[in-house]
């Protein structure tokens, strides 16, 4: 309807609605302003009014009853003009033959009357009652309906300040007798010096107030509506002066042009004065005019420059496309440039520690060393593994805000996970005396659907902050089902430490923030409940805290899964240190293909000290021409080498059609996605570095079926074997001490590597301190080490 309509209907309409709304805004504001201002002129009159007939009342109670004070007791009849509100009520009815005063009422509205006629009804009850719960208030005032009629009223406290007053309204036996043959003595007695028993209250019809401000408004409204009326009729006229009348003129323009059959001798019609007036204004229209017959000029001629035209704008098209694909190509290039950030942060640092962790260990492993290199090469691996810690941390978080982190949900025993938790915890607990409790609902499923190393980790973060955080009292952790479809796990992490004030709560969960307990703690990179609240609203929950300084924390969360019959888990068997290959195997070549020597040094030391046939290549292409001619049962395969890389050198490799040779590939990231791009492009599986030396003969195990020789008894001889702190007698001190520490701090993996430095010739301790760990009886161990 309205595209139909003229463009100088429309400012018309547009006009007359921005009139009326201005009229009807401008009205209600000036109704509500004259109101105020009529109930302020009432209630300035009726102040004006009270403070007269106070200062009346005042002056009889001091001045008159004193003179007739002898008079009131003998006189026969009560004498009314001695009773100071009798005195104020005369001066309010001379008030009223004033026209400005003959529509008050005046009502001294009291709880306890001596004239029945001054009794408060329930509203001016609460008036009175306001009045003494609220001392400060000298005034209300508003609008009550009364017997189908609405009035405005304001209302003072009546206050006993004068003792005279307690003559007549104290005790009866005091009250003159005229005043209790006149009015008895059931009411008006009992009043207390400063007692507010009444409220002065002045009664105006609300018509009145409404008259005035009507009378008031219809004038004022008249002259708003005459100036706005006037101010719309202006706007209109110049606009269709100035915008209308021109567009019609530039319309008719338009439509020459647009036909098409302009030529130069016709350009002079648009240089008509009309078009010329129009044509030389300043404003939108006159530049739009202007355009137009720049237009027509331009029409006129296109005859005549069409072919050098189109190719111009070919030139100018051909190159926006460049400029476009240019830029579509560095937006590319950037995209990819942080996509691959990551993964060569992620290659860069952890292939140095791979080489550090790589060569301790084959250190270690020779047994030759005395206590103090052993000391020194616990330090690096130590320091190497914090430092892991600290880098997973940063590419975690990195991984998280890129968007990278996925679910790796499978199968797995929940009832097994707290266990662990339990016993992993349990030790460290007692040696802080702290008490650690699990409590599990009883419906609690034994198996879920999710991620369990995620799960793992936000709550060994929660548990051992507590821990950490807790010198005295408890930690308790608690778990719960909150919903059965779908099913909804509930976890709190509860504990009487140290607490976290209200004004660290707020950025607690963000990337490297730290409480003040953590920072003086120097432990951390305040990455973890980062982590932990990205973990869990990832599984589809949200994490919360809450917290009192000296009382204790709060960690809540939530997961959303569902739970499962049966589940494969998977139980780890304890490291052995390999020592050897069983006699009777083939002579399993192994390739190592790594572009970094020492790298490569340490897979062929690791491979060749225990009986593989190894050779390396430096690149991908090497890679290949070995494997050609050498024919290797297994392929170590570096995913980052020059010339050709690892991903290439698989496919070529896998899509030969020959027996299929084993590439385990070897990368440097930490990201999920890079392990299944190794796998999508022909590996057998995937290792990261650093890696473990078990781990590295673990994968070959599995994938050629290899058999070890071990540094260790048969099971029997170990279950048999009771160890004594007199078998720990053969190692040195400082390796005893720290076989102590990392029992005290509960560190199952840092004593599995101890375990590794133990000669070949002393295998009952090595096989049975391996049992102890799997057992987690880190409290045995301790005893030992007495």
């Amino acid at each position: 309807m309205l595209r139909k309509l003229k463009l100088a209907t429309k400012f018309t309409l547009l006009l007359t609605l921005v009139f009326l709304g201005g009229i009807c805004l401008s009205g209600m504001i000036l109704a509500s302003a004259m109101q105020h201002l009529a109930e302020e002129d009432v209630s300035t009159k009726a102040e004006i009014l009270v403070q007269t007939m106070n200062s009346v009342r005042n002056y009889t109670d001091n001045t008159i009853d004193p003179l007739l004070a002898n008079q009131l007791l003998t006189a026969p009849a009560f004498i009314p003009e001695t009773v100071p509100g009798y005195a104020a009520r005369q001066v309010f009815e001379q008030f009223r033959t004033h026209p400005e005063y003959k529509s008050f009422l005046y009502k001294e509205a009291t709880l306890n009357p001596t004239n029945t006629r001054d009794q408060a009804d329930n509203f001016e009850t609460n008036l009175v009652e306001q009045f003494r719960q609220q001392p400060q208030t000298t005034k209300l005032s508003g609008y009550r309906p009364i017997y189908g009629e609405t009035l405005f009223y304001i209302a003072q406290p009546l206050k006993v300040t004068q003792q005279n007053c307690l003559v007549c309204h104290g005790q009866p036996a005091s009250a003159p007798k005229s005043m209790i043959q006149t009015y008895g003595t059931q009411g008006g007695f009992g009043w207390k010096l400063n007692e507010i028993v009444a409220a002065q209250t002045i009664y105006v019809p609300a018509d009145e107030v409404f008259m005035r401000v009507r009378h008031t408004l219809t004038l004022v409204m008249s002259i708003v509506v005459a100036v706005f009326a006037l101010g719309v009729w202006l706007i209109n006229r110049f606009l269709k002066g100035t915008v209308i009348q021109p567009l019609k003129q530039l319309t008719a323009i338009a439509q020459k042009v647009g036909a098409g059959t302009i030529t130069v001798e016709q350009v002079e019609g648009f240089d008509s004065p009309e078009i010329i007036k129009v044509a030389q204004r300043a404003d939108e229209p006159g530049q739009l005019a202007r355009t137009f017959q720049y237009m027509a000029h331009e029409v006129a001629a296109r005859e005549q420059n069409l072919t050098q035209l189109v190719k111009l704008r070919t030139t100018e098209l051909a190159a926006s496309i460049k400029e476009a694909e240019t830029a579509r190509a560095k937006a590319e290039a950037a995209n990819k440039t942080k996509s691959l950030f990551l993964s060569n942060m992620s290659h860069e640092l952890r292939t140095p520690l791979n080489v550090m962790s790589g060569f301790v260990q084959l250190m270690m492993r020779s047994g030759s060393l005395n206590s103090q290199q052993q000391n020194y090469l616990d330090t690096i691996r130590r320091s190497g593994e914090h430092l892991l810690t600290l880098i997973n941390d940063v590419l975690e978080m990195s991984k998280i805000e890129a968007g990278r982190t996925t679910l790796n949900e499978t199968n797995f025993n929940l009832a097994a996970l707290l266990d662990w938790l339990q016993q992993v915890f349990q030790f460290k607990a007692k040696s802080k005396n702290i008490e650690l409790i699990f409590a599990l609902a009883a419906n609690l499923p034994q198996y879920i659907y999710t991620d369990e190393s995620k799960l793992r980790q936000i709550l060994v973060n929660l548990l051992g902050n507590a821990i950490k955080f807790t010198p005295k009292g408890k930690v308790t952790l608690r778990v719960s089902v909150v919903n059965q479809e779908p099913l909804t796990l509930n976890f709190a992490v509860e504990d009487t430490g140290l607490g976290i004030s209200s004004a660290e709560l707020e950025n607690l969960f963000e990337p490297f923030v730290q409480s003040e307990s953590g920072r003086k703690s120097q432990e951390g990179t305040g990455l973890g409940l980062a982590i932990s609240r990205s973990f869990v609203q990832l599984m589809g929950g949200d994490i919360t805290v809450s917290s009192q300084v000296g009382v204790g924390s709060i960690f809540k969360f939530t997961i959303q899964t569902h739970a499962v019959v049966t589940a494969q888990i998977e139980i780890p068997t304890p490291s052995q240190q390999v020592i050897g290959l069983i006699a009777g195997q083939p002579t399993y070549r192994i390739l190592v293909a790594e572009d970094k020597p020492e790298n490569r040094q340490l897979l062929i030391e690791l491979l060749t000290s225990v009986g593989f046939e190894v050779r390396c290549a430096t690149n991908g292409q090497e890679a290949i021409n070995l494997w050609q001619s050498w024919q290797p049962h297994l392929i170590w395969m570096d995913m980052r080498m020059p010339v050709l890389n690892g991903y290439e050198a698989t496919k070529q490799i896998k899509a030969s059609g020959t027996p299929a040779t084993i590439v385990i590939a070897l990368s440097g990231s930490a990201f999920e996605e890079d392990r299944q791009t190794a796998l999508s492009t022909g590996c057998d599986d995937f290792v990261r570095k650093p890696f473990h030396t078990e781990e590295v003969f673990a994968k070959m195990a599995l994938h050629l079926g290899v058999r070890y020789l071990y540094a260790a008894e048969s099971i029997s001889s170990i279950n048999n074997h009771h160890l004594t702190p007199q078998d720990l007698v053969v190692m040195p001190a400082a390796w005893i001490a720290q076989l102590r520490d990392c029992a005290t701090k509960v560190h199952g993996q840092q004593i599995l590597q101890l375990i590794n430095q133990i000669p070949a010739s002393h295998a009952h301790l090595a096989n049975g301190l391996t049992q102890l760990v799997k057992n987690f009886d880190f409290e045995k161990i301790l005893e030992l080490t007495i």
